[in-house]
């Protein structure tokens, strides 16, 4: 088994992926470079895209196809296979130059059909409905990567979508009334459950060769609320922040920050009171921002926690991965950017 902290080579291949087994079929030609990009905040992420660069013959053309980007570790005789990324690849540009073409091809998400198929009017997700089950059977209807659930949830109000929303926007919807994710892996599998608590890497001091010295950080707490407003038909609810230690409380601002929810989505039998005190408890979540740069550790994305014991580096405590850049080349470079959340209700 390959120790990731110490040195390795890497060579890289790109696998065309036959559609109907989910399985390399055949190697893609010209392959130059590729990198990956990662991005869980968005309201309704993708998750994931790629770029890649191909040095072909002047009448060569790239067909729209699945691919898998894998990388060949070697260190000290032992050799392990990596499936890094897994996207829909298509040309975007190129350029015929001294009897070559280059092209630059775009790797969309394996979400991405789900982002293109739209639902038909007054589609939802009905009261009683297991959340989990509900949100895959969304993206098994459009996407052919394989699609995992890990738990449960229980839906106690409808999830009405809006005209033309698409089958990805619906599938969020419901998964984010219980905070629940998406994650995709390397060859491509969709898993659906709750966000992990569990670190999938420590960056410790055994572990301080994979990062790159220099660390940035953010944060931004000015649209934090301090009450929280659920509506449902003539009933409401309210949930207050009054905690005098908490520096976004009524108390310590002096005004109110509000959210008024009139799209409730209640779960697992809770009341609308306590509803909205999850919704505010969930809400005052701060997320401080570190942004580093390490090399590549095995099953590490977005949602994920990674857990840093380097304080004289500007890494301490539990952090949740939001964005990753990774660069293919001797190895791979991570360039991640992660939150460390503090509950400040």
């Amino acid at each position: 088994m390959i120790d990731w902290g110490a040195g390795y080579s890497a060579s890289w291949r790109v696998m065309i992926v036959d559609p109907d087994t989910w399985q390399d079929s055949e190697e893609m030609p010209y392959i130059s470079s590729a990198s990956v990009e990662r991005d869980c905040t968005d309201d309704c992420p993708l998750l994931e895209s790629g770029t890649f660069q191909l040095d072909a013959p002047p009448d060569w053309e790239l067909p729209e196809c699945w691919c898998r980007i894998e990388m060949l570790a070697d260190q000290g005789g032992e050799r392990e296979r990596h499936a890094i990324a897994t996207l829909l690849a298509q040309s975007s540009s190129g350029k015929a130059e001294r009897g070559r073409l280059s092209v630059q091809a775009y790797g969309r998400s394996v979400l991405q059909p789900a982002s293109d198929r739209k639902l038909l009017a007054g589609t939802y997700a009905p009261k009683g409905a297991n959340g989990g089950e509900y949100a895959a059977s969304l993206l098994r209807q459009c996407t052919p990567a394989p699609v995992v659930v890990e738990g449960k949830f229980t839906l106690d109000d409808h999830v009405v979508f809006d005209a033309g929303s698409s089958y990805l926007e619906a599938a969020w919807a419901v998964l984010k009334a219980a905070d629940w994710r998406m994650r995709v892996s390397g060859d491509g599998t969709i898993s659906i459950g709750p966000k992990p608590d569990t670190p999938v890497l420590e960056l410790d001091r055994a572990h301080a060769s994979l990062l790159v010295p220099g660390v940035d950080e953010s944060w931004d707490v000015s649209e934090v609320p301090n009450r929280y407003c659920a509506v449902e038909g003539d009933a409401y609810a309210i949930a207050q922040n009054d905690n005098p230690d908490s520096p976004i409380s009524v108390p310590s601002r002096g005004r109110y920050v509000d959210v008024v929810d009139s799209s409730v989505t209640r779960v697992n039998g809770e009341t609308l009171e306590a509803y909205a005190q999850r919704r505010l408890a969930e809400e005052s979540v701060i997320t401080r921002e570190r942004t580093y740069t390490r090399e590549w550790w095995p099953d590490v994305s977005p949602f994920d926690v990674v857990r840093g014991s380097l304080s004289s580096a500007g890494l301490d405590g539990d952090m949740r991965v939001l964005t990753q850049s990774l660069e293919c080349g001797k190895g791979i470079a991570v360039t991640e950017k992660a939150g460390k959340e503090e509950s400040w209700l």
